[in-house]
C-alpha cells in the first residue's frame, strides 16, 4: 500500500477511535439529552467509515509480490481497519436505538475503551514503522541527489534543498508524538497529527516523483531535437488560415487515425506542420476531441534528411514523441518506463538516465498506446516522412499501427510518393494536397514582401498600380503552389528593387528566372563571382558529403584549405582565444551566404541546406559534375572534411568541465568529446578510402599518418587529457589506434601491420576488444564491426575467447571479446515489453554481414556464458531465444538462419548449459542475462515457446516460414536423440500452422525412423562379434 494511502487509512482509523472514545467518556446525561453533541460525532464516524471502506477496496491498496515486511504491516492495518469498521457500525447503530444500547455501551465502557486505546496504539506503531521506512528511503534519495550536485541544474539544486527541508520537518513531526495519558502506555498519534504528516509526506513524494521524472525525461532529450523544428520558417502572417475551414479542422475536433498532408517539393508542408501543431485554435479543437485540455498531449517530430543521423531515424522520431508527451505529462513516466522508474527509486541515476535503445523506445510508445492506465489522448504531428532514411513501407506500417490506438491520432506530411499514397491517400482516407490550397497565401506573401521594400512604387497612377498587381499575379501563377520558388524569386526581385529596377525591369528579371526549382538553383549559383567558384563548389561539395550538418568551425577550416592547402597539417596545437573563434565564425557565415546565394543556412552554429530540394539538386549527377569542374582535379569532399576536423581538433579545447577529452573505460573502449570528433573524422577518412582514385587513397593514407602524430602531440602537450581506467603508462597513440580498428580502414591497417609488425604492441589488451566494441559518437548508432579489420586480427592469431589481462573494479566479471560483442549486439532484445519491428543497426549489420560466422569459424565458444553468474544465458541460448522473438524483423531472417548454421557447426549445445560458477556467494543472473528455466535443456525451452505461437505464425506467413527453417535445422542437429525429437513433434503439432507443420513432422518421423534403423544395425553388429571387441575406430564407421 502506498505510504500516503497508509496515512489516509491511519487517519480515518484514529478518527473513528477518537469519536467512539469521545462518546464513551461523555456523561450519560450528555449523550442521552443532547443530539447536538452526538450528531456531529456520528456524522464524522460515518464519513470515516466510508473512507476506510473506499481505501480497502481501492486497487492501489494491494501490495506488490515479494514485500514480506510490508505485507505484514498491510495485514495488520487491514485487521485494525476491520475492527474500526465494527466499532463505528456499533456506535452508529446505537445512535438509532433506544437508550438500552447506550446503557450496554456504558456497562462495558472499560473494556471498549481499552480496545480503542489498543487500536490507536497498533495503528500508531504501524504508521511509525511505515514512516521510518519511507523517511529512510527519502533520505537516501536526497543524499543520492546531493552526491550528484555537480551535474544538477540550478533549479534542481533548489528543489533538492526544498526536499531536504521538508524531510527535516517530517522527521520532527514524527518525533513530536504526545505521551499517552497513562504514563505506562505507549504513545499514540492523534488524527490531526497524522493528517499533517500525510500532507508533508505527500508533498515530499510529489517532489521525489518530479525529480525522478525530470531525470528520465531529460534522457529522452537530444541536442538536435528542436533544431529542425526551429529552422523551419514561421508561417507568414494570415497564411494557412483556410485550415480551420477545411476537413482538417473537423478531423482535429472529432477524427481519428491518420490525416495526411501531401504536397509538391517546396510547397510549404513543413511550415504548415509547424503552424498547425502550435496554433491555439488547433489545440482547442483537439481538446474537444480529448474531452479536456488536461488530458490532451501533443507531440511532434520533424524528419530532416540533411540533418544528424538521429533526425532522420526511428531513434529521433520515438525520442521526440516520448519527450514531448512525458515532459508535459510527467505522471505517465512510471507507466512508459517502469524499469527506469524503479532504477531511479533505488538511486541508480545512471541506469535511469542512460541512453535509450530504439527497442526500449518502441516498447515505451506501445505502452502509451495500449496500456489502459494511461490517462491521455495524444495527437502526434510528424513532418517529412519522405526524409526518413530507411524503409518507408515499414515506417508507414508502424505509424498506421500506432494510429489504430483509440487514444492516438496522427497528422503526417510528405511528398506524394506512391508508398505514402498507398498507405494514407486511398479512398476513405483523410488528406489535403497543400499545393492546391495556398494560392492566396502565396499572393499575400509576395505582395507583402514587395510592398515592404522602400523602393516599391506606391501606385502613384492607376497604370503603375495595375502593373504591380500584374507582376504579383505572374509570380503566383509561375509558383504553381511552390512556396519555396516564390520565396527565392521574391528575394531576387527585392535585390532588383535595391539596385533601382523599375516595374518593367522587375518583369524582365522575372522572365529570366526559370520556373523549375532546380534550374532556378543553378541560375542563382551561376551568378556567383567566377573568382569564388572554387570555394562555392568546395562548400557545396562538403555540405553534400556531410553525414550530418557540420559545425561552422569546420567550414572555416574548409575555406582556409583553399588559401593554405596544408593549414591543418602545420597549424600550431593550442586553443584559439574566444574573440578569434567568434571572428572566424562570422567570417565563415558571411562567406557561405555570399558564395551559395543563400542556398545554405546557419542553424545553431551548424550549416544546413535551405531546403530538402536544394540537397536533392546538389546531389544530382549533372550538378555534381558541374561542381567538380570548378574544383582542383585531386579534390575529394570526404578528405576535405576529415582534414577540417584535424585543424579543428588542434585549435579547439576538447576537454569539458565535467568530462576529459578522452575517457578510457577499459578493454579498448573510449569516450569523451575528443573521441567523438575523432570518430567523425575517421568515418570521413573511411569514405575517402572507398574511392577508386589512387591519388585519393594516397592522400587519405598520408592524412591518417598525420592524425596519429597529431594525437600523440596533443596528448603529450596537455591539449587533450586522458582519464579513466589504466591511464598511467598509456601510450598517447593508443586511443587513435583503438578507434582506427572500429572503422572501415582495412587497407591502411593492413599496410601498417605489414610495415610495422609491432603495431599492436602498445595495446594493453587484445586488439579484438577495440575492434568488437562500439565506437563513441556524438549522435547516431555505432555500426557493426568491420569484417576486414577482424580478419586481419584473427589471421594474426587473435583469440575471440581470450580473457583480459586485468579485471577492473567496474567490471569484475571481465568477459572475453566474443562475449562483449555478443552481449552488446544482442542487447537490443533486452527490456522489451511489446512488439517491435526495429532491431538496431549494429545487430542487423553484424548478423547479415557475417560477423558472428567469422568469429565462430575462428574458435569463438558458442556455449560461453554471457555473464559469470549462476544460471546465465550462454551466447547461443540467448541467440536461440531471439529466433522466436516478436522483435526480430523479417530483414534478419536469412542472416539468422545462416548464422544458426555457423553456431551449430561450432558445437552449440542444445542441452542444459554447464555450470561455470560454483561459489555460494555468486549472484544469480537476472533479466535477459539469465535463463528463466535454467534446468531445462535448450531444446525443451525452444519447444515450450514454439507451442504458444500458432496464432501469431498463422497471421504472419513469412515469420512462419522462418521459424520452420530454424526448427528444421534444429531437428537435423538432434539426429538420433529420440527424446528431443519427441519434444519437437509435440511442439510442431501445437504451435505451427498446417503448411509448415506437415513437412516438419515428416522430417521428425524420418529422423526417428533412421535413428531406429541405425540402432538395430548396431545391435546386429554387436551380436555378430559374439562378445569380441569391435574393430578399431580407424577401420570402422557406423552406418
Amino acid at each position: 500500500m502506498d505510504p500516503v494511502l497508509v496515512l489516509d487509512l491511519v487517519g480515518d482509523i484514529l478518527a473513528v477511535s477518537e469519536g467512539c472514545t469521545e462518546l464513551l467518556v461523555a456523561s450519560p446525561e450528555t449523550t442521552q439529552e443532547s443530539s447536538d453533541f452526538r450528531q456531529p460525532i456520528l456524522e464524522k464516524l460515518d464519513t470515516s467509515r466510508k473512507d476506510v471502506i473506499r481505501i480497502l477496496e481501492s486497487p492501489t491498496s494491494e501490495f506488490p509480490d515479494g514485500a514480506a515486511s510490508a505485507k505484514a504491516d498491510d495485514l495488520a492495518l487491514r485487521e485494525a481497519a476491520t475492527a474500526c469498521l465494527e466499532y463505528s457500525k456499533s456506535f452508529s447503530e446505537g445512535a438509532d436505538n433506544s437508550s438500552q444500547t447506550r446503557s450496554r455501551q456504558i456497562a462495558y465502557l472499560p473494556d471498549v475503551k481499552e480496545k480503542l486505546e489498543r487500536l490507536s496504539q497498533d495503528v500508531t506503531r504501524h504508521a511509525h514503522s511505515i514512516l521510518r521506512k519511507r523517511v529512510s528511503e527519502l533520505s537516501k534519495v536526497v543524499d543520492s541527489l546531493r552526491s550528484g550536485v555537480r551535474y544538477n541544474k540550478p533549479e534542481h539544486e533548489s528543489r533538492i534543498d526544498s526536499m531536504s527541508h521538508d524531510l527535516d520537518e517530517l522527521k520532527r513531526g514524527i518525533q513530536e508524538q504526545p505521551v499517552n495519558a497513562r504514563a505506562t502506555a505507549p504513545a499514540v498519534f492523534t488524527e490531526a497529527q497524522v493528517r499533517l504528516l500525510r500532507v508533508r509526506l505527500a508533498s515530499l513524494t510529489e517532489a521525489e516523483d518530479d525529480m525522478f521524472s525530470d531525470k528520465i525525461v531529460a534522457s529522452l532529450n537530444y541536442d538536435s531535437r528542436p533544431v529542425r523544428h526551429d529552422s523551419v520558417p514561421q508561417a507568414h502572417k494570415d497564411t494557412f488560415q483556410w485550415a480551420f475551414d477545411s476537413r482538417l479542422s473537423e478531423w482535429l475536433r472529432s477524427g481519428g487515425g491518420a490525416f495526411w498532408i501531401s504536397g509538391k517539393p517546396g510547397s510549404g508542408k513543413s511550415t504548415f506542420m509547424k503552424f498547425i501543431s502550435r496554433h491555439p485554435q488547433a489545440k482547442e479543437l483537439l481538446a474537444e476531441w480529448a474531452g479536456s485540455a488536461d488530458i490532451l498531449a501533443v507531440a511532434s517530430h520533424f524528419f530532416w534528411i540533411a540533418g544528424t543521423p538521429i533526425q532522420k531515424s526511428w531513434q529521433g522520431l520515438f525520442q521526440s514523441l516520448l519527450f514531448d508527451v512525458c515532459h508535459n505529462h510527467p505522471s505517465v513516466v512510471p507507466l512508459v518506463s517502469p524499469n527506469r522508474w524503479a532504477a531511479a527509486k533505488n538511486g541508480q541515476w545512471q541506469t535511469a538516465a542512460e541512453p535509450w535503445s530504439v527497442s526500449e523506445l518502441s516498447a515505451a510508445l506501445r505502452r502509451l498506446a495500449w496500456t489502459d492506465k494511461v490517462p491521455l489522448k495524444m495527437c502526434f504531428f510528424i513532418d517529412g516522412l519522405d526524409e526518413y532514411d530507411s524503409d518507408h513501407a515499414e515506417l508507414c506500417n508502424v505509424l498506421s499501427d500506432m494510429a489504430s490506438s483509440p487514444r492516438i491520432k496522427m497528422c503526417l506530411s510528405s511528398r506524394p510518393w506512391p508508398i505514402f499514397e498507398k498507405s494514407f491517400g486511398g479512398d476513405n482516407k483523410e488528406r489535403l494536397d497543400i499545393h492546391l490550397l495556398t494560392r492566396d497565401d502565396i499572393q499575400g506573401f509576395v505582395r507583402d514582401q514587395l510592398e515592404t521594400h522602400s523602393s516599391w512604387l506606391k501606385g502613384e497612377s492607376k497604370h503603375e498600380h495595375k502593373e504591380q498587381d500584374k507582376l504579383v499575379q505572374q509570380i503566383v501563377e509561375k509558383a504553381d503552389g511552390v512556396f519555396l520558388w516564390a520565396f527565392l524569386v521574391t528575394r531576387s526581385l527585392r535585390e532588383g528593387l535595391s539596385s533601382g529596377d523599375t516595374i518593367p525591369g522587375l518583369q524582365r528579371r522575372l522572365v529570366g528566372l526559370p520556373t523549375d526549382l532546380e534550374q532556378l538553383f543553378k541560375h542563382m549559383l551561376e551568378s556567383v563571382d567566377p573568382a569564388n567558384h572554387p570555394k562555392m563548389a568546395g562548400i557545396l561539395q562538403v555540405s553534400a558529403h556531410a553525414l550530418e550538418p557540420l559545425s561552422i568551425d569546420l567550414y572555416w577550416q574548409v575555406e582556409q584549405a583553399f588559401t593554405e592547402p596544408d593549414y591543418a597539417f602545420h597549424c600550431p596545437i593550442g586553443a584559439a582565444p574566444f574573440e578569434v573563434v567568434s571572428e572566424q565564425r562570422a567570417q565563415a557565415s558571411r562567406s557561405i551566404n555570399e558564395k551559395t546565394k543563400g542556398l545554405l543556412k546557419q542553424v545553431n552554429q551548424h550549416v544546413e541546406f535551405l531546403h530538402r530540394t536544394v540537397k536533392d539538386f546538389v546531389m544530382t549527377r549533372d550538378m555534381a559534375e558541374y561542381l567538380r569542374s570548378k574544383l582542383p582535379a585531386n579534390y575529394n569532399g570526404f578528405i576535405s572534411i576529415a582534414t577540417a576536423y584535424l585543424g579543428f581538433m588542434k585549435t579547439r579545447r576538447q576537454d569539458h568541465s565535467l568530462v576529459a577529452g578522452i575517457v578510457r573505460q577499459g578493454r579498448g573502449l573510449n569516450s569523451g568529446p575528443f573521441i567523438s570528433h575523432l570518430n567523425q573524422a575517421l568515418m570521413y577518412a573511411a569514405e575517402a578510402f572507398k574511392s577508386d582514385d589512387a591519388a585519393s587513397r594516397l592522400q587519405t593514407t598520408q592524412l591518417l599518418d598525420v592524425y596519429e602524430a597529431a594525437v600523440d602531440q596533443m596528448v603529450r602537450s596537455g591539449h587533450v587529457t586522458i582519464r579513466g581506467l589504466d591511464t598511467q603508462g598509456c601510450n598517447p597513440k593508443l586511443p587513435f589506434r583503438e578507434e582506427l580498428l572500429r572503422h572501415d580502414l582495412t587497407p591502411y591497417v593492413a599496410t601498417k601491420l605489414r610495415d610495422h609488425p609491432d603495431f599492436f604492441d602498445i595495446f594493453d589488451d587484445a586488439p579484438l576488444y577495440a575492434a568488437l566494441t562500439p565506437m563513441s559518437l556524438s549522435s547516431g548508432e555505432s555500426p557493426a564491426p568491420v569484417i576486414g579489420i577482424l580478419e586481419l586480427i584473427l589471421e594474426r592469431g587473435g583469440d575471440p575467447n581470450i580473457l583480459p589481462q586485468s579485471r577492473g573494479p567496474s567490471d569484475p566479471e571481465a568477459p572475453s571479446p566474443w562475449v562483449v560483442f555478443a552481449r552488446g549486439t544482442m542487447s537490443v532484445f533486452n527490456m522489451l515489453s511489446g512488439p517491435c519491428m526495429f532491431p538496431a543497426l549494429r545487430w542487423n549489420d553484424s548478423l547479415n554481414g557475417g560477423i558472428f560466422d567469422l568469429l565462430l569459424a575462428h574458435g569463438a565458444d558458442p556455449n560461453r556464458p554471457l555473464v559469470d553468474r549462476i544460471n546465465p544465458h550462454t551466447v547461443f541460448s540467448h541467440f536461440l531465444d531471439i529466433a522466436l522473438s516478436v522483435f526480430l524483423g523479417e530483414e534478419c531472417f536469412d542472416g539468422y538462419v545462416r548464422t544458426l548454421d555457423a553456431f551449430l557447426r561450432a558445437g552449440a549445445s542444445l542441452g542444459v548449459p554447464k555450470a561455470t560458477v560454483t561459489s555460494p556467494d555468486a549472484e544469480v543472473a537476472k533479466g535477459n542475462l539469465g535463463r528463466p528455466r535454467p534446468d531445462e535443456p535448450l531444446v525443451k525451452s525452444y519447444c515450450t515457446v514454439l507451442k504458444g505461437l500458432m496464432a501469431r505464425l498463422s497471421a504472419d506467413p513469412k515469420r512462419a516460414q522462418f521459424v520452420s527453417s530454424v526448427t528444421e535445422k534444429l531437428i537435423l542437429h538432434c539426429h538420433g536423440r529420440e527424446e528431443e525429437l519427441q519434444e519437437f513433434a509435440l511442439a510442431i503439432a501445437e504451435g505451427c500452422p498446417e503448411q509448415q507443420a506437415k513437412p516438419l513432422l515428416v522430417l521428425v518421423d524420418g529422423e526417428r525412423e533412421l535413428a531406429k534403423k541405425q540402432g538395430e544395425a548396431r545391435k546386429r553388429q554387436r551380436g555378430s562379434w559374439g562378445g569380441a571387441s569391435p574393430p578399431s575406430g580407424k577401420h570402422f564407421r557406423s552406418g
